[in-house]
């Protein structure tokens, strides 16, 4: 199985497990003289077992990213995603950097307010981190596709 499909059976188990808490929660309780449709103490065990897989492919999969290395690159997987994660938040703090500023330009004592970073060379910079986090997740997702996962 290649990191591209754990990846995807992971997240069915995890849906999977979302029904069977929602399941056990919505029939833990029943009308007195009445039978539920579901047993809350089986969906306990499915839910017990759904963890087990969760957490064994979660292992494979993060053992997998410490071990494989990028294509041309000294990152393995698992530091290229920390990597892309933080692009992303500085991404985020970036883009949301001249917010506050621009509604306070002028208070009620009319004190003017001056911005110490030029706007267009932030711009500039969010441009180029963009570009940067497209071409390193583009290479995870290849590599996502093209590795097996380890044992």
């Amino acid at each position: 199985m290649k990191i591209g499909e754990a990846l995807s059976l992971l997240k069915k188990e995890k849906s999977r497990l979302s029904r069977l808490i929602f399941l056990r929660k919505e029939n833990v309780s029943v009308e007195k003289g009445k039978k539920s449709k579901f047993d809350p103490n089986e969906l306990s065990k499915e839910i017990s077992v759904k963890l087990e897989i969760i957490r064994k492919l979660k292992t494979r999969i993060q053992k997998t990213n410490l071990i494989t290395k990028l294509q041309g690159d000294s990152l393995n997987l698992a530091e290229a995603i920390l990597k892309v994660n933080d692009l992303r938040l500085e991404i985020e703090k970036l883009t949301n950097l001249f917010d506050k500023e621009r509604g306070i330009f002028r208070s009620d004592d009319k004190k003017e307010m001056v911005t110490k970073m030029d706007e267009l060379k932030v711009e500039d910079k969010i441009e180029q981190l963009e570009i940067e986090k497209a071409q390193l997740d583009n290479r995870i997702q290849i590599t996502n596709w093209e590795t097996s996962l380890s044992d």
